[in-house]
């Protein structure tokens, strides 16, 4: 009877093992919102398909966790289908976008998560917050991140952020550690720059748009003042993003023209940099940017100081290498050390399970 008992004992630990490593951890997210979930995370959803760089950044085998995810036509193609290849899970994980492309509610809740990752944007809107009360009432966690609305203050706290929730804590400040470093080289070396080049950075540069989208200070604007430049859209665009006027551009005249796209300008003679974009591809997707009107009659563009910026470095923690990039387009001569390249290579080869190549950036041809 004594050996039954004990036997009984025995099989009730077995059985109850696995919920005792669970435990719950409480965390305040990018928009101020305390979150409590259970750890570790093993079934994550995406908002936005993209951020997987960015998690993988501090878990090489997070692709494995990902349940379900939205928005992957912002994704680059190439690279998410690299990702599909090497993490048969994610190339099996549900596709959760609404008919906007936004995450649905439903299908969410259908894939049974434990844990929404949301990212883009983190202020209060109707949709979102609909979004949220559906999870919530589901019983199903979800934390902002943000490296889009102002990535240069909250690209550190966003990666601690995931680092805690994802239980590797530890890889996420290797990350930072490498991050800080490379960001304070090139902010404390421009302190003590005083000439500073006017730039106009046109995002999603193509036919299409009617010059120019450009951000305020929010965004990549942060970054060229960072880097050392005067983002003329900085004094002019109300909130994150507006359209400035082809009058405002030619009277500003600026110094440095960059333009930012990705593969899903090429259908309209945008600016395509980025995942697996050749060199050849790039420069001719500058070239003809560099040809539409208003763009093509600034000092920039006369001079051989135009450039072009995949995209998406305005969403995730490489936003350290566009910095890099920014600061020797400025001033080549102060930062002729730096290597944006080396930089690059060393995040696929430490961090990133899926190696970032291709032309992610551009120089204007030389006549």
């Amino acid at each position: 009877m004594k050996f039954m008992r004990l036997c009984s004992l025995f099989f009730a630990l077995l059985i109850s093992t696995p919920a005792s490593f669970a435990s719950e951890l409480t965390v305040t997210d990018m928009a101020g919102r305390e979150v409590t979930l259970t750890m570790p995370a093993k079934r994550i959803v995406l908002a936005e398909a993209r951020q997987l760089v960015s998690l993988s950044l501090i878990d090489r085998d997070v692709a494995r966790r990902i349940a379900g995810a939205a928005g992957t036509r912002l994704f680059d193609p190439e690279l998410r289908e690299a990702y599909k290849t090497a993490f048969p899970e994610f190339a099996a994980a549900a596709q959760l976008d609404d008919e906007t492309s936004s995450l649905s509610a439903e299908k969410t809740i259908a894939v049974e998560p434990d844990l929404v990752i949301l990212s883009g944007d983190i202020g209060s809107n109707p949709r979102t917050d609909a979004l949220l009360n559906t999870l919530t009432a589901a019983g199903i966690p979800a934390v902002f991140i943000d490296f889009r609305a102002d990535p240069y203050e909250n690209t550190i706290p966003s990666v601690e952020l995931l680092g805690k929730v994802l239980g590797k804590e530890k890889e996420a400040q290797a990350f930072l550690d490498f991050y800080r470093q490379h960001r304070d080289a090139v902010v404390q070396r421009v302190a003590k720059i005083s000439d500073r080049p006017t730039v106009l950075l046109h995002m999603q540069a193509s036919a299409q748009d009617k010059c120019c989208m450009s951000p305020s200070r929010a965004n990549l604007g942060r970054f060229v003042s960072e880097a050392g430049g005067i983002n003329i859209g900085e004094a002019v665009v109300p909130g994150a993003f507006a359209q400035l006027s082809p009058e405002y551009v030619l009277a500003q005249n600026p110094d440095v023209y960059i333009g930012t796209g990705g593969r899903h300008l090429a259908s309209t003679d945008g600016m395509v940099a980025g995942p697996d974009v050749s060199q050849e591809e790039a420069e001719a997707s500058l070239t003809k940017v560099t040809s539409l009107p208003v763009i093509r009659d600034i000092k920039a563009v006369r001079e051989g100081s135009a450039h072009g910026l995949w995209h998406n470095f305005h969403n995730n923690p490489l936003n350290v290498v566009a910095l890099e990039v920014m600061a020797k387009w400025f001033h080549p001569d102060a930062f002729s050390d730096v290597d944006p390249k080396a930089t690059l290579a060393e995040i696929n080869t430490r961090f990133l399970p899926v190696p970032l190549k291709g032309a992610l950036w551009i120089d204007q041809r030389k006549e």
